[in-house]
C-alpha cells in the first residue's frame, strides 16, 4: 500500500465530471456527422448537373471518366490521409478539407457553357479531381473521433449512428438539387457550396482532439466505470502527451497490412461500392433514360433510396452490437443477400411506375448502406485504436476503386451498347426527313423527337391535375421538333412527317435503353452476391479488445 505521502507528492490532471465527457461524447458524435453531411454536398452535387452537362455536349464517357477519377483519387486520398489523421487534430484536419472541397464546387459551378463542351469537360474535370484528393480529409478523422471517444462494446450502435450522415448528406443534396436544377446546372454546384462553407466554420467549433487531451480518462475506462458496473474509479490524466507505440509504420504492418480479415474487408468494400456508387452517381440519368422518369422524380426517387439507407444504418448497428455480439461481418452476410434480392427485381421489372422503382430502389439503398457502414466500423476495431483511421481508409481505398466499373465503365458498357442502336435510329431518321446522316442538324431533329416522344407518353399516363401542364409541355415540344426540321429541310413538314418523325426516334429511344441499362442493373446482383460471399469466410469476426475483454471478464468469475 503506498503511503499518503507519497501520494500527495504526484500532482495528476484530475478527471472531468462525467456529466462533461458524455456532453462531448454526443457533441463530437453529431458534429462529425453533420460535418460528414456538408461533405457530402459537395461530393455528390455533380450527379443532378450531369443531365444539364449532357445537353450542353459533355457525353457519359467523359462524365463517366470524371467520377472514376474523382472516385479513385479519393480513395487513395482516404488511405494516406488515414495515415495521417491518426496523428492530427481532426478539428483542423477535417474543417479545412471541407472548406477546400466546397471551393472546388465554386470554381465547377462559374465555368461558363460558351466556352465550348470540350474546355468545360476540362474545367470541371480537373476540379473534380482536386475534389476528389480533399474530400479524403472528411471520413479519416470521423474514425479516428469515433475510435478514441466510444468504446468497443458500442462502436456498432454509434458507428451507424454517425453513418446516417451518407445516407442524409446524399439524400438532402439529392432533394436540394431537385429543386435547383430547374434554375440550370450551375446552381447544383453553387448552392451546396455555399451551405458547405458555413459547415466548415462549424466543423471548427464543434470538434476536439482525443479525450485524454481534453482532461478525460480513457474511453474504455470511461465506459467500464460507467456502464459496466466495474465499480472502478476514473483515471486520472497524468499528462497531454499521446501514447507512446511502435511508430507508424509498425503498426500499420501489424495492425492493418499483415491483418488478412482486413484484406478480405477491402474486397468487399469494392463489389458493395459498385451496387452504392452505380446507382449514387447514375440513378437520375437511368431514371429518366431507361424507365422514363422525370428528372425532377428521379431526384426523388434518388432521395428515397438514401433515407431507406439510413433505415437500413440503423438497423445493421444493433444486430452487430446486440443480436450477433460484435459480428460485423456476419450482418453485412445476410444485408447482401437482401440486396441480391432487391438488386434482381428492379433489374427485371421493366416499369415505369415512379411508385414501383422508388420502392425497389428504397429496398437496394436500405440493404446496401448496412454494410457500407459496418465496413469502416469492422476494420478500424479490428485494427485497434493505433490505426484505425489507416484501416478504413484502406477499406475505403478499395471501395473508391470500384469507381472504375461505376464511372468510366460503366460510361462505356452503355454507350458501346447504345451505339449501334443510335446509328440505325440515325439513318432511319434520315431517310424520313431526307437529310444526310452526318448532318449535325439530324441530332438536333432526333432529340427534339425524342422529347416530343417522352412529353406525350408522360401526357397520356398523367392523373387530370397533371395533365394541364403536360398538355402544355406536348405543345411546345411539338413546335421545337418542327422549328428543327424545318430549319434542316428549308420547307414546312407535314403532319404525317412530324409523326413518323417522332414515332421512329422515340421508339428507338426505348430500344436504346433496353440495350444499355439492363447490363448494368445485371451487375448489381453479381456484385451483391460477391460481396455475401466475402462476408461469409469472416462472419465470426470480431474486435480483439472486444474479445480480450470478454475473456478477462470470464477469468474473473472463474
Amino acid at each position: 500500500m503506498s503511503s499518503p505521502q507519497l501520494a500527495n507528492t504526484a500532482t495528476p490532471q484530475p478527471a472531468r465530471p462525467d456529466s462533461q465527457y458524455e456532453y462531448w461524447r454526443w457533441r463530437i458524435l453529431f458534429g462529425t456527422m453533420i460535418g460528414y453531411i456538408f461533405f457530402y454536398f459537395v461530393r455528390k452535387s455533380i450527379t443532378m448537373a450531369m443531365p444539364g452537362l449532357e445537353e450542353v455536349g459533355v457525353t457519359k464517357t467523359t462524365l463517366g471518366l470524371f467520377l472514376t477519377i474523382h472516385g479513385v483519387l479519393y480513395g487513395v486520398s482516404r488511405f494516406v490521409n488515414g495515415i495521417w489523421s491518426d496523428r492530427v487534430n481532426p478539428r483542423y484536419f477535417m474543417s479545412i478539407g471541407l472548406f477546400l472541397a466546397a471551393s472546388t464546387n465554386v470554381f465547377c459551378g462559374v465555368a461558363p457553357e460558351s466556352i465550348g463542351a470540350t474546355k468545360l469537360a476540362w474545367v470541371i474535370g480537373t476540379f473534380w479531381i482536386i475534389n476528389g484528393w480533399v474530400q479524403g480529409m472528411g471520413f479519416p478523422p470521423c474514425a479516428k473521433s469515433l475510435t478514441h471517444w466510444f468504446a468497443p462494446r458500442e462502436h456498432g450502435v454509434k458507428f451507424a449512428t454517425w453513418n446516417i450522415s451518407h445516407s442524409l448528406g446524399a439524400g438532402l443534396v439529392f432533394i436540394l438539387n431537385s429543386f435547383v436544377v430547374g434554375f440550370g446546372w450551375h446552381y447544383c454546384f453553387l448552392v451546396p457550396a455555399a451551405l458547405s462553407l458555413s459547415g466548415a466554420i462549424f466543423l471548427f467549433w464543434a470538434l476536439r482532439d482525443a479525450p485524454e487531451k481534453e482532461g478525460f480518462e480513457p474511453v474504455e475506462q470511461y465506459y467500464e466505470r460507467t456502464r459496466g458496473n466495474t465499480g472502478l474509479e476514473p483515471a486520472p490524466v497524468v499528462d497531454a502527451e499521446p501514447e507512446k507505440d511502435a511508430g507508424c509504420w509498425a503498426n500499420l504492418c501489424e495492425h492493418v497490412f499483415s491483418n488478412w480479415a482486413i484484406w478480405v474487408l477491402c474486397w468487399a468494400n469494392f463489389f458493395v461500392y459498385v451496387v452504392r456508387f452505380s446507382i449514387l452517381d447514375w440513378a437520375p440519368t437511368f431514371l429518366t433514360q431507361a424507365k422514363g422518369v422525370d428528372l425532377k422524380a428521379a431526384g426523388w426517387t434518388t432521395a428515397s433510396y438514401e433515407i431507406f439507407g439510413a433505415f437500413g444504418i440503423l438497423l445493421s448497428g444493433f444486430m452487430m452490437d446486440k443480436l450477433f455480439r460484435g459480428r460485423g461481418a456476419k450482418t453485412c452476410f445476410y444485408y447482401m443477400l437482401g440486396c441480391a434480392g432487391a438488386a434482381f427485381l428492379f433489374w427485371k421489372f421493366n416499369s415505369s411506375n415512379l411508385v414501383l422503382n422508388a420502392l425497389l430502389m428504397s429496398l437496394i439503398g436500405f440493404f446496401i448502406y448496412g454494410p457500407q457502414c459496418l465496413i469502416g466500423c469492422v476494420a478500424s476495431t479490428v485494427a485497434t485504436k493505433k490505426a484505425a483511421a489507416a484501416s478504413s481508409g484502406l477499406t475505403g481505398l478499395f471501395g473508391y476503386l470500384s469507381t472504375l466499373v461505376t464511372g468510366l465503365g460503366v460510361g462505356v458498357l452503355v454507350d458501346s451498347a447504345t451505339a449501334p442502336v443510335k446509328a440505325e435510329r440515325d439513318k432511319t431518321v434520315a431517310a424520313i426527313v431526307q437529310v444526310d446522316v452526318e448532318n449535325e442538324k439530324l441530332a438536333d431533329i432526333v432529340k427534339a423527337a425524342e422529347g416530343l416522344y417522352d412529353a406525350e407518353r408522360r401526357f397520356q399516363n398523367a392523373k387530370p391535375a397533371k395533365a394541364e401542364a403536360l398538355k402544355e409541355k406536348v405543345g411546345k415540344a411539338r413546335v421545337a421538333l418542327i422549328d428543327k426540321m424545318s430549319a434542316a429541310t428549308g420547307a414546312q413538314p407535314s403532319v404525317d412527317t412530324v409523326e413518323e418523325v417522332k414515332k421512329k426516334a422515340g421508339e428507338k429511344r426505348a430500344d436504346i435503353a433496353e440495350a444499355g441499362w439492363p447490363r448494368v442493373f445485371g451487375m448489381l446482383v453479381i456484385s451483391s452476391l460477391i460481396a455475401a460471399a466475402l462476408f461469409a469466410s469472416i462472419l465470426n469476426l470480431r474486435s480483439p479488445e472486444l474479445v480480450k475483454a470478454e475473456e478477462e471478464a470470464k477469468a474473473a468469475k472463474a
